[in-house]
């Protein structure tokens, strides 16, 4: 019985050598496990055209102060996935043809006025390491409207609570790494923002182009871990 004991025993222990050679050791590769974005852009846009209100928001082109930041989890070869969002405060020229209940928000010919635009999409992220390197951007998600108020009385404008529309963007630039945990980035980003048909006669654009040339720190956390 002790010979047979000691043979399983023997067993066992080789069947869990080879398993565990089998599953690899594991290791850290060095670099973050995620990343946190701060930046600051340069924003412009066209406008938006609105035919629930029958009013236009013109943009003029008009370079603004963007905030951005974004929480990425890394995947591997310097990539990485996570979610960003955006502030601009903007001013623009409203113009309506119609006057509306006051439920649906004030209007007017032309004023001026400022809106805030806000937006959160998930975001792909791919390059970095320690030196010179390029910057490949992929964002899509939501943007926010809101905070619609003339200029000259503060009225909230139409429509009242903002709006919604969906926003897709590409960005490209490069960067330099300070080591495996931070780099600076210099990327121009290029999107735009559908706005609902709604309203709108035929030939009539429901699209906002939006650009950002836009300056950021990203800094990595963690430890990536792999199994050889």
């Amino acid at each position: 019985m002790r010979r047979i004991a000691m043979g399983f025993i023997m067993i066992m222990a080789c069947a869990e050598s080879l398993s565990a050679q089998r599953r690899g050791q594991v290791y850290r590769t060095g670099e973050p496990s995620a990343w946190l974005t701060g930046g600051l852009g340069f924003f412009t846009a066209n406008g938006v055209n609105d035919g629930r209100t029958s009013s236009t928001w013109d943009f003029g082109s008009s370079t603004n102060f963007q905030y951005r930041a974004s929480l990425e989890k890394a995947i591997a070869n310097q990539s990485s996935f996570g979610v960003v969002g955006t502030y601009v405060r903007v001013p623009f020229i409203y113009s309506s043809s119609v006057i509306l209940a006051p439920s649906e928000g004030a209007t007017c010919g032309s004023c001026e006025a400022h809106l805030d635009m806000i937006t959160v999409s998930a975001i792909f992220h791919a390059g970095g390491g320690p030196g010179f390197h390029q910057v490949i951007e992929a964002s899509g998600g939501i943007a926010q409207y809101t905070n619609l108020k003339r200029d000259s009385d503060g009225a909230e404008l139409a429509p009242a609570g903002g709006n919604i529309d969906p926003i897709f963007s590409f960005g490209y630039g490069f960067g330099y790494g300070l080591g495996n945990n931070t780099q600076i980035n210099l990327v121009q980003d290029y999107g735009i923002a559908l706005h609902e048909k709604s309203g709108l006669a035929n030939g009539v654009s429901n699209t906002n182009t939006v650009r950002n040339l836009r300056f950021s720190v990203r800094y990595g956390f963690g430890a990536q871990t792999r199994r050889r």
